[in-house]
């Protein structure tokens, strides 16, 4: 501890071990006077090695004597506390400057208290914090501690260019700035030597930045190797960090002042109501124009204040059109509490939260009015979500970087749960957003008696709710996966149980994403994303699931997205093309083709509908795409049925195109401008149009159908198969799925489902193309039944359309008699 061998301490004076620039002078005529009395000593004090940082000691002094003579010498006991006493000096600053009443000092005094407890917790050191002036560039001095006259006094000098260099580099980086040497750094030219003619040699710039926006930088200043480098990093961004926050909040505070300037200098009377419509303040010229006071009508409903000459039934109309959700902008007649009446010009105005719920109503005669609120209530609305009273991201975030730094101070555990009620759109959709806010008040209350109390459940917004668990072990193990997943399983249970809102019962479930921390260097951020992509995962499980982050789901999450960016890319860049498959009938010439869509991507080749295909239904892209495609086979129709006998052409179309606004003015203008003919078309369609949302679906393709399209049903049997639905339709084929026409054999399932569909098809007068053929046995099969067209690997894999388009229009006569053949 002391950094030199026995014999060198021997020789060291026992005071020398104290002396220092940050040595209490208190403290050292303690020791000396506990030497002189004999009398014992227990203190905590900084130590002073011979080599390396100053710690902080617990000193035990206890003299050494025989019976009652002088004590001979003394026994001195160190143990090393600097750890403890850094954490406790960082928890304390954070209470005590973090306290609401803290936070209604002016903003100078907590600037300077920020300061003096940098330096109680980093000695021998100095601290300068620097704040952005309005223009947005230029530094101004918030607040310092442990500096030199000569450095104020050249920094007051500044000018905006000669403002500190690494300060500067911190805020146009965003990061903080390490400076290992001042005395041969670049960025401390200017007044680098004042600093090190204090004794520094180091400096550390930290940003202070808030919800994303630059407002200074925290400096601080210190002899190399004196300190630990980790704890003053941290130091420097606790301190970054209350002094974001004491700068938002006085930034709250002086608009609050400016409003409320402007409405008492206002000429005219105001009165503030709930959202119930009881009045909760006015002021002094509202006093003064209607003789009411305070004690007449704060706290009464409007209804109960009838001081119009308009009769009851007036008064209540009134009141409600005043507390309307549009409020009301007109003339009243008033009466005075002197029973005097007046016109009065009146102009209630709705206030809303973020959410868009009504929160209060501001009825102005002649004036204009703020609603004022406490420091305690701008703490609330900083760092608490105002409907259900838990804690917003804003402190999520904050508890969740304590927990963070905790955690890796001192190896434990803890874990975070991202929780999303599932479907909770509908209960605002059905029963209204009054039910919805009650039914998320309801659960933060369940889900806050399952946690401990250092637990913290806090509300992101909408439905989402996270679940902080600090301390749980000492390291990763399945025994904490289990323990986190049993609370979950509780948290689930308390979601799906049933509550009662306005007489009616509703039952909800939840999915959660869970993750364990510390893993490594993650910031609060990422800990939310990676529990976020957790939940993704459960809800493409199914509804109601709970999965914990693994690493390989970033990777899934980023190959998602780099496939995205690439499909946008492609449909810019001329990298997708349309290949066609013919369809023979029974002799085996070709009648028809399907579209097929091939992605040729500059790197990877060729990638396959079923990537690419997943990927643009989920991210919206299909529309785009589907649209796409419909234009290029229209102007392939139109080339080919020009020049030839009539091919017509299929077309796949995908449920989120028809669930999309406009689609068949979408179909109708890509037709006018192709002059493709849609008799000679037919769009593809799955079975998933016969689920619960069918109306709207039949309701688009009989629009389609009268502009000529023509409809098949793909994969037929694979799906819904309702055959009451599906008469419903303007469907002129069936499509066999190819995983039925793969066994074909007689007596087997799939030939008994195959002569199924063959018979349903022939009763509501409907084609069949049979998918999938690869073999003569099975296409035999389907000709034998009278399956009117197949299609497969058999007669022809899918062409490029101009090879297949060139084919058809210059057909030979081998080429039409090796199709033959393969049937007959």
């Amino acid at each position: 501890m002391s950094g030199c061998q026995p014999q060198d301490a021997l020789r060291r004076a026992a005071l020398s071990y104290f002396e220092g620039p940050a040595s209490d002078p208190q403290q050292l005529h303690q020791i000396d006077r506990a030497r002189s009395c004999g009398d014992p000593l227990d203190i905590e004090i900084l130590f002073y090695p011979t080599a390396g940082a100053v710690r902080w000691v617990h000193l035990q002094s206890q003299p050494l004597h025989e019976s009652e003579r002088p004590p001979e010498a003394f026994a001195w006991f160190f143990t090393d506390v600097t750890d403890e006493r850094h954490r406790r000096g960082l928890e304390q600053l954070r209470a005590s400057l973090l306290d609401p009443v803290a936070l209604a000092r002016p903003l100078a005094g907590q600037l300077q208290s920020l300061a003096r407890g940098v330096l109680s917790l980093l000695p021998e050191s100095a601290v300068c914090i620097l704040l952005l002036q309005d223009d947005g560039y230029r530094l101004g001095c918030g607040a310092t501690a442990g500096l030199s006259d000569r450095y104020l006094e050249a920094f007051e000098n500044m000018t905006p260019g000669d403002m500190p260099g690494p300060a500067s580099l911190a805020i146009s980086r965003a990061e903080p700035v390490q400076i290992d040497d001042i005395a041969t750094s670049a960025s401390w030219r200017q007044h680098g030597d004042a600093l090190v003619s204090q004794g520094f040699s180091a400096s550390l710039s930290h940003p202070v930045v808030s919800a994303g926006k630059m407002l200074g930088c925290i400096d601080i200043y210190y002899r190399q190797g004196a300190l630990s480098q980790l704890v003053v990093d941290e130091v420097a961004a606790v301190a970054a960090s209350i002094t974001a926050i004491a700068l938002q909040l006085r930034g709250d505070r002086d608009r609050l002042r400016t409003l409320s300037c402007g409405m008492n200098q206002a000429n005219l009377a105001i009165a503030i109501l709930d959202a119930r419509g009881h009045v909760t303040e006015i002021n002094d010229c509202f006093e003064a124009q209607t003789g009411f006071g305070r004690a007449d009508i704060v706290g009464r409903h409007l209804s109960e204040l009838n001081c119009s000459d308009e009769g009851e039934e007036g008064w209540e109309n009134w009141c409600q059109e005043l507390l309307s959700s549009s409020g009301f902008d007109g003339e009243l007649t008033l009466r005075r509490k002197s029973g005097g009446d007046y016109l009065a010009e009146v102009t209630s105005t709705v206030l809303r939260d973020s959410r868009g719920t009504i929160t209060h109503y501001v009825s102005v005669l002649k004036d204009v009015t703020e609603h004022r609120e406490s420091e305690a209530m701008l703490h609330q609305m900083a760092f608490f979500d105002p409907m259900t009273g838990l804690p917003n991201r804003r402190l999520l975030l904050d508890r969740l970087e304590m927990v963070l730094a905790s955690g890796r101070r001192h190896r434990r555990v803890s874990a975070l749960i991202f929780l999303d009620l599932d479907q909770f759109k509908r209960v605002n959709d059905v029963f209204g957003h009054s039910v919805g806010d009650a039914a998320l008040k309801v659960l933060s209350r369940r889900l806050e008696a399952l946690v401990r109390e250092q637990d913290t459940v806090a509300r992101l917004g909408g439905d989402e709710f996270v679940v902080l668990l600090p301390d749980l072990d000492a390291s990763i193990s399945p025994d904490v996966s289990r323990t986190v997943r049993r609370l979950a399983g509780k948290l689930a249970l308390a979601v799906r149980e049933p509550f009662e809102i306005d007489g009616h019962q509703h039952h909800l479930q939840a999915s959660m994403g869970i993750t364990l921390l510390p893993k490594g260097l993650e910031t609060a951020e990422d800990l939310l994303r990676e529990a976020d992509i957790a939940l993704y995962r459960s809800k493409a499980a199914g509804l109601g699931e709970v999965t914990f982050f693994e690493a390989g789901m970033q990777l899934q999450v980023q190959e998602f997205a780099d496939l995205e960016r690439d499909l946008r890319h492609a449909l810019m860049h001329g990298e997708l093309f349309i290949f066609l498959q013919s369809q023979v009938n029974g002799d085996g010439r070709m009648v028809a083709a399907e579209a097929l869509t091939r992605w040729c991507h500059p790197t990877r080749g060729f990638i396959p509908p079923v990537q690419f295909i997943p990927v643009a239904e989920e991210c919206g892209l299909i529309i785009e795409l589907g649209a796409w495609i419909f234009a290029e086979v229209c102007k392939l129709s139109v080339r080919v049925n020009a020049s030839g006998p009539v091919l017509p052409l299929s077309i796949n179309v995908s449920l989120r195109q028809f669930q999309q606004e406009g689609f068949v003015q979408s179909v109708k203008h890509i037709l006018q401008q192709t002059g493709a003919n849609p008799a000679n078309l037919v769009l593809e369609v799955t079975e998933s149009l016969l689920g619960d949302e069918m109306g709207d679906a039949v309701g688009v393709m009989a629009e389609l159908s009268r502009l000529g399209l023509q409809f098949s049903i793909d994969d037929f049997g694979t799906g819904y198969s309702n055959l009451a639905r599906l008469k419903q339709m303007p469907l002129c084929e069936l499509k066999i799925d190819k995983s039925f026409v793969q066994d074909l054999a007689e007596g087997s399932n799939d030939a008994a489902i195959v002569e199924a569909i063959l018979g349903i098809a022939k009763s509501l007068h409907l084609s069949v193309v049979a998918e999938g053929v690869e073999t003569r046995a099975q296409a035999d099969f389907l000709r034998q039944r009278g399956c009117d067209r197949m299609q497969g690997y058999f007669f022809a894999r899918p062409e490029p359309a101009e090879v297949l388009l060139r084919e058809w229009l210059e057909p030979t006569v081998g080429g039409a008699l090796c199709a033959e053949s393969k049937v007959h």
